[in-house]
């Protein structure tokens, strides 16, 4: 079949410190039909973003102004990722990436053919990695279960010296590429070192040690990582570690990875801002507020710090930094369904489920519904020793009324409207996010603060409320 040729300048002028002005010739030499090509880049905050979009032809001039920050760019073909570039720094750059049916070279840029050469080389680790699974899937498929411990143990020794190698290479580009973003690249890439057989046996184990060593080796000091997919995913998958384990003794390795990134505040920032959408947004049901003072707390301490942040932190804290586990509650005055006005120091009961809700709110709704149903909650009712209390706290009379006149007032509950909005005009609770449920004791001290719907019945369980 005819080979077909195409040549795209790509015409970037520098007008903003930090951009390049770059010159690169795509030019591809491919059997398929090509119909349409763009170039996407990445940044942290919004993601992938189209830096060109033009329909195929031989040859493509784009004679618009583009500024390329340093960052990893995508040449797609027809919305295919079909190769990648990097820009390292604002110099002025010309280069040729030159793509065929199965592979792609660079000509004009160092960093790039080395670049190159380390997809190269990393792929032939991944085949041989492949060539040993497969010879473990044949030997299953002919050899009774007896007799594969000898070969399985053959293939993890041959596997760990591919990884041991693999380690070994990347390593050495690093060295090798100083201040470059491949270097960068690479060491975001990397992967943790197998644990010892005793940790991976052990899921708490395990798990500890993968928060104490997911960013071991991560470039810090090169915000321009997160101008690639690769470091921002790293951050996305930390996270994903806390929703998934919300374990409270991994916390203090969130603070210290935090504190790691301090050796450049532009990543600081970034880690933070996306730490803070689920350790710290009022709204995150994975919100930690012990974990997020602290954080705020850090972030105070930067020099220079931004006057907007510095307001920002000062905020959160005055906000949140109160009513922690194991302080009593702030008090309050209610009236309550019956009409006898009361505190809530004034309320006896063994146990209190304290829930500040808005009746209206749709979250509340659906989060009453849910917890009428909870067989331990309505058995630790049941038994005396624990009373729920909610507590509208804003002024509309008329939403109160209809709300404990209406079904959705669960008759087991006592109901309270801070007819004074103390709660609100004092702070006396972050009330933003709401629904949000404390357990108190009789001394109405906390012993557990922003109950999550989904942990009502453990808490409950583990205050052993119920024998």
């Amino acid at each position: 079949m005819k080979r077909y040729i195409l040549a795209i300048l790509i015409v970037g002028f520098i007008q903003i410190a930090g951009f390049a002005q770059v010159n690169i010739t795509l030019q591809f030499d491919v059997t398929q039909k090509i119909d349409s090509v763009s170039v996407q880049g990445y940044q942290s905050d919004t993601g992938f973003y189209k830096v060109l979009s033009k329909p195929y032809a031989k040859t493509l001039s784009i004679k618009e102004k583009k500024s390329l920050s340093p960052g990893l760019y995508f040449i797609l073909c027809d919305s295919n990722m079909t190769a990648a570039f990097l820009i390292s720094s604002a110099a002025n750059q010309t280069f040729t990436v030159s793509i065929q049916d199965e592979t792609f070279e660079y000509t004009g840029s160092v960093e790039n053919q080395k670049y190159k050469e380390y997809l190269d080389q990393m792929n032939l680790f991944e085949m041989q990695m492949s060539a040993l699974n497969q010879e473990f899937n044949d030997a299953k498929g002919r050899l009774p279960q007896y007799m594969l411990g000898p070969i399985v143990d053959t293939l993890n020794a041959k596997a760990l010296r591919i990884k041991a190698a693999t380690a070994k290479y990347q390593d050495e580009v690093i060295a090798e590429n100083p201040g470059m973003l491949l270097a960068s690249v690479i060491a975001a890439s990397k992967e943790i070192p197998q644990p010892s057989k005793e940790i991976s046996n052990n899921r708490m184990l395990l798990q500890e040690y993968y928060m104490q060593h997911y960013f071991d080796g991560f470039p810090w000091n090169d915000p321009r990582i997160f101008n690639t997919p690769i470091g921002d995913n790293k951050i996305k998958d930390f996270n994903s570690f806390i929703v998934q384990w919300r374990r409270k003794d991994l916390y203090p390795y969130v603070l210290s990875t935090l504190k790691a990134a301090k050796v450049n505040t532009e990543s600081y920032y970034i880690f933070f801002d996306k730490l803070e959408k689920v350790i710290g947004d009022h709204a995150s049901p994975y919100r930690v507020e012990s974990v997020y003072i602290d954080m705020l707390k850090d972030m105070l301490t930067i020099p220079k710090l931004p006057e907007l942040r510095k307001r920002h932190c000062m905020y959160e804290i005055g906000v949140i930094d109160k009513n922690h586990e194991g302080e009593r509650a702030n008090d309050f005055r209610i009236v309550t369904n019956t009409g006898d006005t009361t505190s809530l120091y004034e309320i006896q009961s063994e146990y209190l489920l304290l829930y500040l809700q808005h009746p209206t709110c749709p979250t509340c709704q659906r989060v009453r519904k849910l917890i009428a149903d909870f067989p331990m909650l309505n058995k630790a009712i049941a038994s005396g020793r624990l009373k729920v209390l909610t507590v509208y706290f804003e002024d509309e009379l008329e939403i109160w009324n209809n709300y404990v006149n209406s079904p959705e007032a669960n008759p087991n509950y006592m109901h309270g409207w801070n007819f004074d909005q103390s709660i609100a005009e004092k702070n006396l609770y972050d009330t933003r996010a709401i629904p949000y449920m404390f357990i108190l004791d009789k001394d109405k001290r906390i012993l557990h603060k922003n109950v999550m719907e989904n942990d009502l019945e453990d808490v409950i369980r583990q205050l052993h409320i119920i024998n």
